[in-house]
């Protein structure tokens, strides 16, 4: 059997006079790989700081193998102040391996950042991981590494924490992730660590066992507290006095019934503020383009985009970090101007932005006094109801509503930023990483909301499970500045294509994909039109309009009402379908442009 590296003892963990864990007795051995799962606010990062800095224990003890190294990746880390990104990255190494670090730095896409400027959250965390990665510690802490990062790093995370062979303590939310890596599940519930040995498949249906069987047991210890209470009434003073003992067994039966109570969670029933119905169509671009330096290439965004929204359309957003993602939808709200092209919205369009960096969260306030400044009473849904009232539906007991947003974990606060942005009137809902620091009962809660949500939703998301669970179409940010409109979910397009195409080029990729393409050039310059060439170039445009034609006809059928939901095999059958008439009239369109330049040049000579 493995070694053990950490021992809980009768261990007590308190967070502001809340016990967040009690008698907790495990042990944690090497080579596990374990994903730390509860509730926000549970203590799941408190739990890891803790063993990271080895504070002082609240009550209990934690036994630690000797000189056992941890590292821990922060789920908020701060900027590092970096002059030298080799220097940084193994700073704290024994044994340091330049060569290793190298190929870590140009996997991660680190090479051309620009440390002299402020970092994205994506560049911060990913400088992070290529130091956790080559930390020599044997256990390594996890919290919500897949924050900020995109598919294809996730893809590689994954791979090579699979690869380390040390011992791995995990918190996220992300459960493609989760069921990739785990060996074992630890679930922070009541005040207790369950704990479950093997994947983390069947985890929901697993706590779904345990919540109904505590609940039985509540029902059944209300039951017999009724009962006693019955006789403690009626019982004579005299026999009462005889059984002060059976007295205070039903004082202690009052007490843990109390702390069963929040098991029993009633099932969510969210509707959503929302104006009048929109127009059909929501957005339309034509030909749009941005870029940030018309002569750098690297600066390019995107080019020649002709979109179309249309009401109720649930569209997801997936790409590599720093593809453009979140400056496509500012484009689309009128926040950043296009540089080339033109944006037309339609009828009573009414935009409400969900902003991933929190930044519209008051430290200061509570969760309260966020949601209205003075009284207790919001305008919701043409009623005025009590704010607690409205913070309930979305998880917020009394006693957090009042506490300071800055004691809010990063998922409360996500959750009270959902609360706020909900209070207001929209058709038109546009979601920038809402997931990061969920959990699971609030990822559930957004995909109701979302499933509920009687408008138009767009979703910038690197979660592959809940991406699958909320959207039927994707914009897709390829590594060649071109964005794919792909009908379906993430799981269709991944099954078709893979993450290749998502993946970040470095300069020297771009620069040989450039110099192909004038090659490529040259090469058309030398030849002569023949008379397959001359018949292509006079049929292909008919070809065209009639695979267009055709393309009109199969969206139409995919628009059709609860399509979807009704015909799941004929929804699947034309989105392929559409899939590859897109991709034939694109070629052929490539064809003809290049016959067309090849004659115009031979013409010109």
């Amino acid at each position: 059997m493995p070694r053990a590296l950490v021992t809980f003892q009768n261990f007590r963990m308190y967070q502001s006079n809340k016990v967040l864990l009690e008698s907790i007795n495990l042990s944690i051995h090497q080579f596990d790989r374990i994903v730390l799962v509860g509730e926000n606010g549970c203590g799941k990062s408190s739990l890891l700081s803790l063993l990271k800095n080895n504070e002082e224990r609240d009550d209990g003890s934690i036994w630690m193998a000797p000189n056992l190294k941890i590292d821990y990746l922060e789920q908020d880390p701060p900027e590092p102040t970096i002059n030298d990104l080799l220097e940084f990255l193994l700073k704290d190494n024994q044994n340091p391996n330049l060569s290793k670090t190298k190929e870590i730095v140009e996997k991660l896409n680190l090479k051309e950042i620009n440390l002299n400027n402020k970092l994205s959250g994506g560049e911060i965390r990913k400088i992070y991981i290529a130091k956790l990665i080559l930390s020599e510690s044997e256990l390594l802490l996890l919290d919500e590494p897949t924050n900020h990062i995109d598919l294809p790093t996730i893809d590689w995370l994954e791979k090579k924490l699979l690869s380390l062979n040390k011992t791995l303590i995990i918190v996220s939310h992300d459960q493609e992730f989760l069921r990739k890596i785990s060996t074992k599940t630890f679930w922070m519930h009541q005040s207790q660590i369950l704990k479950r040995e093997g994947p983390y498949d069947n985890f929901q249906n697993w706590t779904n066992e345990i919540i109904e069987a505590e609940k039985n047991k509540s029902h059944k210890l209300k039951q017999k507290i009724k009962s006693e209470k019955k006789w403690a009434i009626e019982g004579i003073s005299a026999r009462r006095k005889r059984n002060m003992g059976r007295l205070r067994d039903l004082n202690k039966l009052s007490k843990n019934y109390e702390s069963t109570k929040d098991i029993v969670k009633k099932p969510l029933n969210i509707v959503l503020n929302k104006t009048n119905k929109s127009g059909l169509n929501i957005i339309e671009t034509f030909d749009l383009s941005f870029f940030y330096d018309v002569e750098n290439y690297n600066k390019k965004i995107f080019s020649d985009l002709n979109l179309k929204i249309r009401r109720n359309d649930r569209i997801g957003i997936i790409g590599a970090n720093g593809s453009g993602k979140s400056t496509l939808v500012k484009i689309l709200q009128g926040i950043y101007p296009p540089k080339t092209g033109k944006i037309k919205f339609g009828e009573n369009v009414n935009v409400k932005y969900f902003d991933q960096n929190k930044q519209s969260i008051n430290v200061n306030k509570t969760p309260w006094s966020t949601l209205v400044e003075n009284g207790d009473h919001i305008d919701f849904m043409g009623e005025k109801i009590h704010v607690l009232s409205y913070l309930k539906k979305f998880l917020f007991d009394e006693k957090k509503s009042l506490q300071s947003n800055s004691t809010l974990s990063g998922g409360e606060k996500v959750r009270l930023l959902l609360a706020k942005t909900f209070l207001n009137k929209h058709n038109f809902l546009i979601l920038d990483e809402p997931t990061n620091d969920l959990d699971f009962d609030t990822l559930n809660l957004l995909k109701m909301i979302i499933k509920n949500y009687d408008g138009t939703v767009l979703i910038i998301s690197h979660d592959r499970f809940f991406l699958d669970n909320t959207v039927d179409k994707l914009l897709v940010f390829e590594n060649n500045n071109r964005i794919l409109k792909h009908e379906g979910n993430f799981s269709d397009y991944y099954e078709k294509f893979g993450l290749e195409k998502l993946k970040k080029l470095s300069n020297n990729a771009k620069n040989k994909i450039s110099n192909k393409k004038i090659v490529s050039k040259k090469v058309t310059n030398r030849k002569k039109m023949n008379f397959k060439d001359t018949y292509d170039l006079e049929i292909l445009p008919l070809k065209i309009e009639t695979l267009e034609k055709e393309l009109k006809e199969c969206e139409a059928i995919l628009n059709e009402k609860d399509l979807f939901k009704n015909d799941r095999k004929k929804f699947e059958k034309v989105a392929i379908e559409i899939t590859n008439i897109k991709k034939i009239i694109y070629e052929t369109e490539n064809k003809w442009l290049e016959l067309q330049i090849l004659n115009d040049e031979i013409n010109n000579q």
